[in-house]
């Protein structure tokens, strides 16, 4: 993916928690909010709001293992999340689906689609196609922007950070 290439990794997963992970409000966190919270749960100053920033625009590419793991913790991820999935252990959920079954909706169409014909399954996947077509969301996806939306409503359950997975 060219995107990546230039912008790198760290920088395209971290884009995607500020924009898919959002507090009760509706309004993403901003890159102040971010940086207090990483030092105010280490108890010292690890991050800076331009550090917090460099690092989601790829300016900067190499985090500390502290600065990663108050990343992931604030966003209620693993900090394998940031990672390479080559470089992390096989068998794993992928991050995106793990942000996405944060939410309490999509984990129980989840659940409730297990043991699904083909052809159900088929159906409740065009459904739902429907569904964000009308709401003015494209596909859902890493590289996705369109998943940034905030019309309407949204169920989702708060992360560690204090915010919700769309």
């Amino acid at each position: 993916m060219k995107e990546r290439a230039a912008r790198g990794l760290v920088a395209e997963r971290l884009d995607y928690l500020f924009r898919t992970v959002v507090p009760e409000g509706g309004k993403p966190y901003t890159h102040a909010e971010v940086a207090g919270a990483i030092n105010a749960a280490a108890g010292e100053r690890l991050a800076s709001t331009t550090y917090v920033w460099q690092l989601r625009t790829g300016h900067s590419d190499n985090p500390t293992y502290k600065v990663l793991v108050g990343l992931a913790r604030f966003f209620g991820v693993s900090p394998a999340y940031f990672f390479d999935e080559a470089d992390t252990a096989r068998g794993e959920v992928p991050a995106e689906v793990a942000v996405a079954l944060r939410s309490e909706g999509v984990r129980e169409i989840a659940t409730s689609a297990a043991g699904l014909s083909g052809q159900s399954l088929r159906a409740v996947r065009q459904l739902i196609a429907s569904a964000r077509e009308l709401e003015g969301q494209g596909q859902p996806g890493v590289g996705s922007r369109s998943g940034s939306s905030r019309s309407g409503s949204r169920s989702g359950s708060r992360s560690r950070g204090g915010g919700r997975a769309k």
